[in-house]
């Protein structure tokens, strides 16, 4: 409910009004977060609720509730309340507000809800023209900065040129035990081992830690650990979904193809050519079969396409959303567009009408879902091949546009194609009567070393795992609705650097681990964060959680139980029932500790319908959606499992066993203990405790503390 005007309001406007104010915060924070979030609903043509954003005089008339600010009192302005808590009633439809630019709009509000003088906001324009995202890219010059002897890389340049700007000083680098358990987990997945930390510690090379950073890379867990990533984005998993969660037992090729080509640093726009078009490429070579699983890596409904009959609404409805999550996949993971937003319209924030996105239809539209032969290394003819579940080409059915997205509104037929605002790149086909010419047609557009999209998006997808947050913290939207890139000369020399220097991914990995930003301390600093609270501007790295991967497979490290065999057909860690409707009971006692379940977490088979409960309470991806950033939470859930999950413990007592095979001395036992999972010796105090705590209830019990551990848990 709007609040009515008060005098204390109008009186306050009046005077902030006349003495003009300094509109530094409104011009640099302030109006951009209004046109880009609320100006399009609440603007000169659209005034959802009677309400306008666009000038003092529309702020102070308000809606039809009334004024929603109040100078001064954002406690009490409308405004503010819309866009803050947890579930945030505005922006209507779109993401929330982010922290920093709730606490912009806060800010101005408390000081007076300054406007400058004769500023008008018109909001954004539905085309390419001006928006960061699709403007070309120009290799930026590597900035000057004051204080050189911090920079090693000219990615520090760029970072400390914005910080000294702001009049910040970065933070000092993290202590060696520290760098290394970062690093070691960043690229691997894993903790170091107590014999890596002690060579690390000794070397007094200058190269010490660049040489680490090379044997990190080299390491094939590097594969495994980078292939989770891609594989969240993906929405890969073992099952189709839906209502019957049938078995999908033919998916983890292309799980394997991804860890492969990762560990093998395939150039980017060959990765990219061979997940989209790779049999039409190269028909001959394995791996370029295999690796178009990605197209139907997604869920799949099997009712709708093998129990609904031929010539229904509801079998056309099927395909339709079957052909949506392609195109949104392909399209959110390469470019970072939301396409799909525009099945039933025009696309209401960026410049893709409702036309592009079933002309891209139309490029998936002679693929169905099912398992494929594939040739192996001692066979040349395809059909006596193994099987990966992929696409299966036939002929393209006729695409048209559905008016509001209706399968009973046919308009214009449509051939295939891309997005018409990129109109520098052309889209090239030739007989697009053959289905895999026009997935190639696509996969080279997204290449096309003019489309600035590709090679922003991916570098920014690299940075978001390293520091918790992208340059761009919304990774699959690089459109209106999503985030302006925080240090967009950054971005662009990323971008440019790794498109036109070889697209190795190690070598991108290499440039941000390897310097000053990355190798800071997370340590918090109340005179930093005074100036810029959630180090948007990179003065301190980010503490991140382990992932659920993460923390299962450094459980199985730590206790000496981890299997390191790769690739193959996922291990199941339930009961599995074949049924009408099939049941995969996770509560079984057997699949807890049994041999096979001790392979890293990416191997096992990744069932849709029912997740795992010791990984989902520890916010694993749900392999039903795309997952470009997983959610972080701390929750009492979280705690129980940690410490009574049979997983925990279980690999608490091979814990505890493999502390006994070293020492029977107790003090010995909590030495290699802290070592084993913290990667540090154990203060005195901390000894004692700890030992006197087993002497008590038992060296599991104490291994299952240590499993609880923040320090453990958590990667500084």
């Amino acid at each position: 409910m709007m609040r009515p005007v008060t005098a204390g309001m109008i009186a306050l406007s009046i005077t902030t009004a006349a003495r003009g104010g300094d509109g530094e915060l409104f011009r640099e924070k302030v109006a951009p977060i209004l046109e880009a979030r609320c100006v399009r609903c609440h603007g000169m043509g659209a005034k959802k609720g009677g309400l306008s954003l666009t000038s003092a005089e529309a702020l102070r008339a308000g809606g039809e509730g009334g004024p929603v600010v109040e100078p001064g009192k954002p406690g009490e302005s409308t405004l503010i309340e819309k866009v803050s808590g947890e579930k945030p009633e505005m922006p209507k439809g779109g993401r929330p507000l982010s922290g920093e630019e709730v606490a912009a709009l806060r800010k101005w509000v408390e000081d007076g809800a300054h406007w400058p003088s004769g500023v008008t906001l018109r909001g954004p324009k539905a085309d390419a023209t001006g928006w960061w995202a699709f403007r070309p890219i120009e290799r930026p010059r590597v900035p000057d900065v004051k204080d050189s002897t911090w920079v090693r890389t000219p990615i520090d340049a760029f970072v400390l040129a914005a910080l000294e700007r702001k009049g910040v000083r970065p933070s000092p680098e993290a202590d060696r035990r520290t760098l290394i358990r970062r690093v070691t987990f960043d690229l691997t997945g894993l903790p170091p081992s107590p014999g890596e930390i002690d060579a690390y510690l000794k070397d007094s090379a200058p190269d010490a830690y660049e040489k680490v950073v090379d044997r990190l890379l080299a390491s094939p867990r590097y594969g495994e650990r980078w292939g989770r990533h891609w594989l969240d984005v993906a929405h890969y998993g073992d099952t189709h979904g839906y209502d019957k969660d049938k078995r999908r037992d033919h998916a983890w090729p292309y799980r394997d193809y991804v860890i492969r080509a990762l560990n093998e640093d395939r150039p980017y726009a060959r990765f990219v050519r061979e997940q989209l078009a790779g049999d039409v490429i190269a028909p001959g070579d394995p791996d370029a079969v295999i690796a178009t699983g990605f197209i139907a890596a997604g869920p799949w409904d099997f009712v709708g396409h093998v129990e609904l009959r031929e010539g229904t609404v509801d079998k056309e409805k099927t395909r339709v959303l079957d052909r949506d999550d392609m195109v949104s996949t392909t399209m959110s993971t390469f470019v970072s567009m939301t396409v799909h937003c525009a099945r039933c319209h025009d696309h209401k924030f960026d410049p893709i009408p409702q036309a592009d996105y079933y002309r891209l239809q139309a490029v998936f539209a002679g693929v169905d879902r099912g398992d494929r032969p594939y040739p192996d290394a001692g066979r040349k003819a395809l059909p006596a091949g193994p099987l990966v579940y992929a696409p299966l080409p036939h002929a393209p059915r006729p695409i048209h546009l559905l008016r509001r997205g209706d399968v009973e509104q046919p308009g214009d037929l449509l051939g295939p194609g891309a997005l018409s605002c990129l109109s520098h790149l052309s889209f090239d086909i030739s007989k697009p009567e053959f289905e895999g010419n026009r997935r190639r047609a696509l996969a080279d557009w997204i290449v096309d070393r003019a489309n600035p999209l590709t090679w922003r998006s991916i570098v920014n997808r690299a940075w978001h795992y390293h520091f918790g947050r992208g340059l761009v913290d919304t990774p699959n939207d690089f459109g209106r609705n999503g985030s302006r890139p925080s240090h967009p000369e950054l971005l662009d020399w990323l971008a440019a650097e790794f498109r036109d220097g070889g697209q190795s991914l190690k070598g991108l990995h290499r440039w941000i681990v390897c310097s000053s930003v990355y190798r800071q301390s997370s340590r918090p600093d109340p005179r930093r964060a005074a100036i810029d609270a959630d180090a948007r501007l990179l003065w301190r790295q980010s503490r991140q959680r382990l992932d659920a991967e993460e923390l299962r497979d450094a459980v199985l490290a730590v206790a000496g139980t981890l299997d390191a065999r790769m690739g193959g057909p996922g291990f199941e860690l339930f009961r599995f029932k074949d049924d009408h409707s099939p049941v995969y009971d996770h509560e079984a006692p057997e699949a807890v500790d049994a041999p096979a379940t001790r392979r890293r977490t990416v191997y096992r088979f990744v069932v849709r319908s029912v997740p795992n409960p010791f990984l989902d309470a520890l916010d694993c991806a749900d392999p039903n959606a795309n997952t470009p950033v997983r959610n972080t939470t701390m929750t009492a859930l979280q705690a129980l499992a940690l410490l009574n999950d049979p997983f925990i413990l279980r690999q608490a007592g091979h814990f505890a066993d493999r502390l006994r095979r070293v020492s029977d001395d107790p003090a010995l036992q909590i030495d290699s203990a802290f070592l084993l999972a913290l990667g540090r010796p154990p203060r005195p105090d901390e000894r004692a405790a700890l030992a006197a705590y087993a002497a008590r209830h038992g060296l599991s019990a104490a291994c299952r503390l240590i499993f609880n551990m923040n320090e453990f848990v958590f990667i500084d």
